[in-house]
């Protein structure tokens, strides 16, 4: 092998990992919307350019001289078809990092220091796959969120009426109990997890200790519970975290600690929580969406009659727990707003973009 074919290898995989990291870019700054994942995505793509004009110099231009397309028999291998761009991106960090590995080698036949910079862009793409990929893992459907309510539910028909509002499609489970023993609440939530399929986000209102005990997806924090601080250092980074709020200044403190989503409410008087007043109306779902960029749960006094109202203010989730667990058909009444839920928004949208993105 003479320098000539290392300068060929050098320009295909360069291309190669250049491009891999546009896609990674586009994808996270157009459909994550991640600001600063976008400004790594391209720093990173940048520096590996840029080390390499700087490491050759001059003999950068053969990387180009001794470019064969036409002589490429890898132009002729069919390219994959992607199921969905959440697998064309992770596709594509495989693709960068197969590239760099091969830079990173048979660069060495040529320049140890031009092979020391590629070493270093591999881990960099390692670092951020992994950063991005727990901003995919953390991609929520919230659609419909349902609260259980243990008071309208006789306990010996607790977990039936939970599988007739996942059978209905309710999109989140949240385990809500104020009134049972710490060992109670550990086995009601263990005895949920069973049931609850992966592809229904499982979460336990306020006990980061039960949420870890019982293998949940994740928690939800009120005002009084637990800093989300600290709760992410006990859940870790690939559990979810949503955090009720009640104000633009709750919600933008919640993003900058790291919420996963915010809950908004009482967007309506609430049956359930008479004691939070009177409801503050849509219009304070549409003012925190102008300005936060997590998911947004609509909650309180929510029914069929102002479901569209929630919706066309761009609410992400909406929460109930009276207008399903206060119904004597369960299964009807998730079933119907599933069925308005995702009729709105393929009204308001054009589409229905709002597929899950959780992968197990």
């Amino acid at each position: 092998m003479n320098k000539d074919e290392i300068y060929r290898i050098i320009d295909a995989n360069l291309n190669r990992a250049s491009e891999g990291l546009r896609v990674i870019e586009d994808g996270v700054r157009f459909l994550l919307n991640e600001k600063d994942l976008t400004l790594k995505a391209k720093e990173l793509r940048h520096f590996l350019l840029g080390g390499v004009s700087r490491i050759l110099g001059k003999d950068q231009g053969k990387l180009i001289v001794f470019r064969d397309v036409s002589g490429d028999v890898g132009a002729l291998l069919r390219d994959e078809n992607w199921v969905s761009w959440v697998d064309l991106i992770r596709a594509n960090f495989r693709r960068v990092e197969e590239a760099q590995r091969s830079l990173e080698e048979f660069s060495k036949l040529i320049s140890p220091l031009l092979s020391e910079h590629f070493k270093k862009v591999r881990f960099e793409v390692y670092l951020l796959e992994k950063e991005i990929q727990l901003k995919l893992n953390r991609k929520l459907d919230l659609g419909l969120y349902v609260i259980t309510s243990p008071r309208s539910v006789p306990p010996g028909e607790f977990q039936e009426k939970v599988l007739q509002v996942i059978e209905g499609g309710a999109k989140v489970i949240q385990l809500r109990e104020k009134s049972l023993t710490d060992f109670s609440f550990f086995q009601k939530a263990k005895a949920l997890r069973k049931i609850i399929p992966s592809r229904v986000l499982y979460l336990i209102n306020d006990r980061v200790d039960i949420a870890v005990a019982s293998e949940a997806d994740g928690v939800h924090l009120g005002g009084d519970d637990l800093p989300l601080s600290a709760a992410r250092r006990i859940l870790g980074d690939d559990k979810i975290i949503g955090v009720s709020t009640h104000s633009l200044e709750e919600a933008e403190k919640a993003v900058r600690e790291g919420a996963d989503y915010v809950a908004v409410g009482s967007i309506f008087s609430s049956p359930t929580k008479p004691e939070a007043g009177p409801g503050r109306g849509v219009e304070i779902i549409s003012l925190i969406k102008s300005r936060v960029n997590i998911p947004l749960v609509a909650v309180g006094g929510i029914t069929l009659k102002n479901l569209e109202e929630v919706i066309q203010a761009e609410a992400d989730g909406i929460a109930l727990i009276s207008a399903i667990f206060d119904q004597k058909d369960i299964l009807g009444a998730t079933r119907e707003f599933t069925r308005r839920i995702n009729e709105l928004r393929i009204k308001l949208h054009g589409e229905n973009i709002f597929s899950s993105f959780r992968k197990h």
